[in-house]
């Protein structure tokens, strides 16, 4: 209790001698601290802007003034441009209980301005065209232009007057003086000042002939003192080497006087066309030979004839049953000899000419034999790719030595379905010349009818010599015999192939002709191919050379050909 007493007492014997007042004084103020205080330069025209502040130690409010209102005033913190030139930017910075009142200065400089030139063009002049004034571009300044001219010899410059004197390119430069607020400027305007056209006379050449001499252009008039240069347009005809012209062949070709410019005058040109006429010479042709043909060859090229000309050749034939031309390529049709003509057209310096020669056709050279298992003897031929026999088949036997049945009585003939021969009439005499008449069981037996190496044509096979004999039913008249030995007419058969067909009839059962008929009329011939269950395919050639596929039953007695395998 004594302890807590004498706290208490303590403490407010504390409190009694804090409440005493002491009189102490403040610090005195001091000057602040600047930082750096700088204002960019600007150009005349630049936009008001706002002043940043300098850096200070002292947070006094700061305000500004300019020294020269004319170049700039200040408004706040805002500084407006009026001018070019400079100013001092002071910043002013009030007192406060701890900081002076203080200043910061700076330069401010305000430069020329671009004046921005536009809309400066001219138009183009001719000479003869009057003085003209210019037009003083647009520009954001009024400073005074001048002009001056960079090619004088086409157009002078006085004050703003402008004065053509001459053709050509010129440019016209419009240059701006300096002002108080703008810089010194310039701008260009090109154009053209085209001369007068000149007054040409014609243009006169003589007629000239292949190989005259090489002659000088006479210059056209003219009121303009251009010099001329010249052109052919054909210098295969004529060229030209300055003024001088030299001909080469027969033809026209334009002359072309073309006259350069001058300061007065414009260029031009005028035409003229030169004729240039050949002399006739006659081109030398040699060398013209056509090797000799047979029946059957294959179409050809002519060879054309040496020539000293250039001209195209045309060819004809004096003997088209013999050979046809088609442009230069020659077509065997017969055995015989024509003259084939060729003829070249005039060229350049060259007239036509003609040459011939001779061409020879023989027949088909026979390509060998063939026998059948009796000892008969076939001569062959080739025809385009087949070889044919070019008789009749007159064998007996197979292949394998079995007779062949001669069955003579028609009913007999009519009821086979196995393989039979027989002589037209039943004469033997008649089928020596004609050969036999087999039906088509013979010709598809298994033993084999035709000699070895060789085969019954088929269809097909038929229609192949069909196609290259033309493809025409008349065509016939290619493998029909000639003459009347063994036809009953002659109607144009030229057998150019050398199949040599003879007409040895048929046992055909046709009740308007009897079992034979159209001995010396129709040559029938047998295909392999049937044509259903009782019929099959075969060739007739009738006397006037038509040549026909048609059907018939199985058990007619027919002709046969044999093909080569």
């Amino acid at each position: 209790m004594k302890t807590l007493k004498t706290c208490l007492v303590i403490l407010i014997a504390f409190a009694i001698g804090c409440s005493k007042t002491e009189n102490v004084a403040p610090p005195a103020p001091v000057a602040p601290t600047f930082g750096d205080f700088a204002i960019p330069s600007k150009e005349f025209g630049d936009p008001a802007f706002k002043i940043t502040a300098p850096k200070s130690t002292s947070d006094g409010a700061i305000t500004y003034t300019s020294s020269n209102t004319k170049v700039a005033t200040v408004s706040g913190e805002t500084i407006t441009v009026k001018s070019s030139g400079a100013s001092v930017i002071t910043a002013h910075q009030a007192a406060t209980k701890a900081f002076l009142a203080d200043s910061v200065k700076t330069t401010f400089t305000v430069g020329l301005s671009s004046p921005t030139l536009t809309d400066f063009t001219i138009a183009d002049k001719k000479i003869g065209d009057a003085v003209f004034t210019l037009v003083n571009p647009k520009s954001k300044s009024t400073g005074a232009f001048t002009f001056k001219t960079n090619n004088p010899a086409v157009a002078t410059v006085s004050g703003n007057k402008v004065t053509i004197v001459g053709a050509g390119r010129a440019s016209i430069v419009a240059v701006q003086a300096a002002t108080v607020n703008f810089k010194t400027d310039s701008i260009t305007a090109n154009f053209t000042v085209t001369g007068l056209k000149p007054t040409l006379g014609a243009l006169t050449l003589p007629a000239k002939k292949v190989g005259d001499p090489t002659f000088i252009i006479t210059n056209p008039t003219s009121n303009s003192t251009g010099l001329f240069t010249y052109k052919s347009s054909n210098t295969a005809v004529a060229y030209v080497t300055g003024n001088m012209v030299t001909i080469k062949a027969a033809g026209t070709t334009i002359i072309t006087a073309i006259q350069r410019a001058t300061a007065t005058y414009s260029a031009d040109s005028t035409k003229a066309t030169l004729t240039v006429t050949a002399r006739p010479i006659a081109p030398n042709l040699y060398s013209f030979v056509l090797p000799d043909k047979r029946v059957g060859d294959a179409p050809f090229t002519i060879t054309a004839p040496g020539s000293t000309s250039a001209g195209a050749f045309t060819y004809a034939s004096s003997n088209t049953g013999v050979a046809a031309i088609s442009g230069n390529i020659i077509t065997i049709k017969a055995k015989g000899q024509t003259t084939i003509t060729a003829t070249q057209a005039a060229n350049g310096n060259y007239t036509s000419g003609s040459i011939t020669a001779v061409l020879t056709v023989e027949d088909r050279a026979l390509t060998g034999t063939v026998t059948d298992v009796d000892g008969n003897v076939y001569k062959t031929i080739t025809i385009g790719t087949q070889t044919w026999m070019i008789e009749n088949l007159k064998v007996t036997h197979y292949n394998d030595g079995t007779a062949i049945p001669n069955v003579t009585e028609d009913n007999t003939w009519k009821g086979l379905t196995t393989g039979a021969y027989c002589n037209y009439k039943n004469d033997a005499s008649i089928a020596a010349t004609y050969g036999k008449l087999y039906n088509w069981y013979a010709v598809t037996n298994t033993k084999k009818l035709a000699p070895k190496g060789f085969h019954i044509p088929t269809d097909a096979e038929w229609t192949t010599l069909y196609n290259y004999l033309g493809g025409d039913r008349e065509d016939g008249k290619k493998i029909q015999e000639q003459g009347t030995a063994h036809w009953s007419a002659n109607t144009g058969a030229t057998n150019s192939t050398l199949f040599t067909a003879l007409p040895g009839g048929g046992r055909i059962f046709d009740s308007f002709q009897g079992v034979f008929a159209s001995l010396t009329y129709d040559a029938y011939f047998w295909s392999t191919t049937a044509n259903g269950a009782s019929n099959a395919w075969y060739m007739d050639l009738y006397v006037k050379g038509y040549f026909e596929r048609h059907d018939s039953p199985k058990y007619y007695g027919y002709s046969v050909r044999c093909i080569k395998d």
